[in-house]
């Protein structure tokens, strides 16, 4: 795999090209001082994987152009880029609930729902099409009986007696020409409901005066259903009779369907056509008429004059009319219980194994709360409904202080947490977002933005350790950018990373090159260049010092003698490289040969060739712009001060002394008062140089030291001696 970036006005990178080619390791390490482009390449592939085009946010009117592709020459898919900044309070991965899933038990409840609802959508088709409804059958019906949609399979259990016991008397009566708006309200008001009282009062008195029909036993509505199930039961086709008692108790005898409908029948027409019963319908017949809206309900009441009996008590009629619907769907309604009963079971059974599962979630959990620093523990509070019916997770967030313990959300817990534990928590929804992607086989490039800036040591470790999970996965390929030093060293060596992979950026005028790192060890690095480098050889005075002093002490002649390449002493312009070369072999046993050229020269030399090299991270560079400034600062203090017997008496600590001594002298020399102070607070960093010290000089741009060597060498030249005021 091949990543070819071509880039030019891309937020402040005027221009930019490099090939990485991850056939040699699956990460690539850049290390780019502040201000080099770091932050501005990570911009430029967020831009991408927001399918954005890259701009210079400061000069927009430079022309823009950006080209990121395979080895194809195809441009990067922006959902295979993943930009991983230091920082992102707002970031949250939208990928948490993929980790959440367990695929078996995720099938089988799917599997469970599927077959229910295949025998729920049988039922309520066919309940919808006695019902006279298309869509919300089930609403309706819940409405009905004062239940939630939402308890639609308990409310056809508790159905289920009535049901069992019931008929279909009602089936015929379509629920949507009842039960529509206007017709509920005509049916509601104050008049139709005095009339339709008085009519149904008639009604049961006829009833009740009936040979055969009771009141709220037998009526003809009833009479009816039995007439149909004799019928379709082949009653009297068998031979059967049936006997009618009535009030008097006399018995009736009647064994033929025919001669069982005419009794009905009779006795039916006896009541409805009643004078005082007709005339009670004909004055709710005349309301009726007098709203033209509901002539269709009139004709619907003339073809079911069973219906105005019941319309007293609407509640009622809906309960009777939804259980005639569901006895004349008993196939249906028995099928659907008897799977969602068989259902039921086995997903309790799923849910108390969801409930328990550790999935991928739990080992993102565990990697985060074994590697990370944090006062809290993470869970899931809705881990069932995550893995088994694709919902959010919603996480809460368990603050841990001592034996007390707290629930939060995120939002109340980031009012909590300091700097360091809102970065770890930022974290953990990057490893979300990582082992989703994992997961799903989703090979991304991570582009990762000094990820361990501003952690404590405990946290950055942590980070690193992750960093060498994820490219043990095979699955990403890491773009890592930092302008820690330390931390490009450690990364380094703890992932492994080919050192053809670890690359340094050189700032131009007119571009930004990634050449290879020539150096992770800065000390290694000069030793085998001792020889044929003089800023590397000049850059390791310092450090054969430091050497000398932690193996022999300050009491020997070579460390003098190199304290006076340092400071200026009487014998600082006498010392030649034959005599340096002598000291270095003795120390790191080597075996330079160097000539009699006097090592200030060099030193000089080297610093005024450093001026005129481009901007980079070589530590060599630094510590020769050092000791040049130091050495040339101290001189034209010594010069002013006046004073040999005063100077040559410093011992320790000497440019610190020297100003001092200066600054009283000189009182009103404000400027070049302020010039030496800064030679003293600059300088010690570079030239006091170990192995625990050097990686935050290599951080610093060689800018500021260039400048201050100018002014320092100007000083010299241009200004006139100070006089004491």
């Amino acid at each position: 795999m091949k990543i070819s970036v071509d880039l030019k006005n891309c937020y402040g990178i005027k221009a930019l090209r490099h090939d990485f080619d991850f056939g040699t390791g699956n990460a690539f390490l850049i290390y780019a001082p502040n201000g080099a482009m770091k932050t501005s390449l990570a911009k430029v592939f967020r831009d991408i994987s927001q399918s954005e085009t890259p701009k210079d946010a400061i000069f927009p009117q430079r022309p823009t152009s950006c080209s990121i592709t395979d080895v194809s020459g195809l441009c990067l898919d922006p959902e295979h880029i993943f930009v991983i900044n230091p920082y992102e309070e707002d970031f949250s991965s939208g990928r948490i609930s993929t980790l959440l899933v367990n695929e078996s038990l995720k099938h089988e409840y799917e599997s469970i729902h599927a077959s229910i609802e295949r025998e729920r959508v049988a039922l309520f088709s066919n309940v919808g099409r006695f019902a006279g409804l298309r869509t919300n059958v089930e609403q309706e019906m819940a409405i009905a009986f004062q239940a939630s949609v939402d308890d639609i399979y308990s409310l056809l259990e508790n159905l289920e007696p009535p049901i069992n016991k019931a008929t279909s008397e009602f089936a015929d009566i379509s629920y949507q020409e009842v039960f529509n708006p206007k017709v509920q309200s005509f049916l509601a008001s104050e008049g139709v409901q005095s009339l339709l009282s008085e009519y149904i009062n008639k009604y049961n008195e006829l009833i009740d005066k009936s040979m055969y029909f009771r009141r709220g036993l037998f009526n003809h509505n009833n009479a009816l259903t039995v007439s149909r199930s004799l019928k379709d039961n082949g009653f009297f086709a068998a031979k059967h009779s049936v006997s009618l008692v009535d009030p008097g108790a006399n018995r009736k005898e009647i064994s033929s369907q025919e001669d069982f409908d005419v009794v009905v029948s009779e006795e039916k027409n006896r009541i409805l056509n009643d004078p005082d019963l007709t005339k009670r319908f004909e004055a709710i017949d005349k309301a009726i008429t007098r709203n033209v809206e509901l002539r269709s309900f009139r004709f619907y009441l003339e073809n079911n004059p069973k219906l105005l009996p019941e319309l007293g008590d609407l509640d009622s009629l809906k309960h009777k009319l939804w259980i005639s619907y569901l006895v004349e769907s008993k196939e249906q309604y028995d099928n659907l219980l008897k799977v969602f009963r068989t259902g039921k079971r086995e997903l309790a059974r799923i849910i108390a194994a969801a409930k328990k599962q550790a999935t991928l979630w739990q080992n993102v959990v565990t990697i985060f709360n074994e590697r990370f620093s944090v006062p809290f523990v993470l869970e899931v509070a809705n881990q069932d409904d995550v893995i088994l019916k694709d919902e959010s997770p919603r996480l809460i967030f368990r603050y841990e202080d001592g034996s007390d313990r707290q629930e939060m959300g995120r939002d109340e817990l980031l009012t909590v947490l300091g700097t360091g534990e809102k970065r770890a928590l930022y974290m953990l929804n990057v490893i979300f977002e990582v082992q989703a992607r994992a997961k799903d086989n989703q090979q991304t490039l991570l582009v990762f933005d000094d990820i361990a800036d501003s952690f404590d040591y405990k946290n950055k470790y942590a980070i690193i350790e992750y960093l060498k999970d994820i490219l043990e996965t095979g699955k990403f390929l890491l773009l890592l950018l930092t302008h820690n030093f330390d931390f490009f060293r450690t990364v380094q060596s703890r992932l492994a990373i080919s050192r053809d992979n670890c690359l340094m950026t050189i700032k131009g005028e007119s571009e930004v090159k990634l050449t290879q790192a020539h150096y992770l060890n800065p000390f290694n690095y000069w030793k085998g260049r001792l020889h044929c480098d003089n800023t590397c050889l000049i850059a390791a005075i310092p450090m054969v010092r430091n050497l000398i002093e932690f193996t022999q002490g300050k009491d020997t002649s070579d460390y003098r003698k190199l304290t006076s390449l340092l400071h200026q002493k009487a014998d600082t312009s006498s010392i030649e490289l034959n005599e340096l070369a002598i000291i270095i072999n003795r120390t790191l046993s080597t075996s330079l040969t160097l000539g009699d050229e006097k090592v200030i020269s060099l030193i000089t030399q080297e610093a005024d060739r450093c001026l005129t090299k481009p901007e980079s991270i070589n530590l060599e560079n630094k510590v020769v712009l050092s000791m040049a400034t130091r050495l040339t600062a101290e001189s034209v203090m010594i010069s002013q001060i006046n004073e040999a017997t005063l100077t040559d008496s410093i011992e320790s600590n000497q440019t610190r002394q020297l100003f001092e001594i200066f600054r009283s002298k000189y009182p009103t020399s404000h400027d070049a008062i302020a010039l030496m102070e800064q030679v003293v607070m600059i300088t010690p960093e570079a030239i006091h140089l170990n192995s625990f010290m050097y990686e935050p000089l290599i951080d610093l741009s060689d800018y500021r030291l260039k400048e201050l060597y100018r002014k320092v060498k100007a000083f010299t030249t241009i200004q006139p001696p100070i006089t004491a005021s």
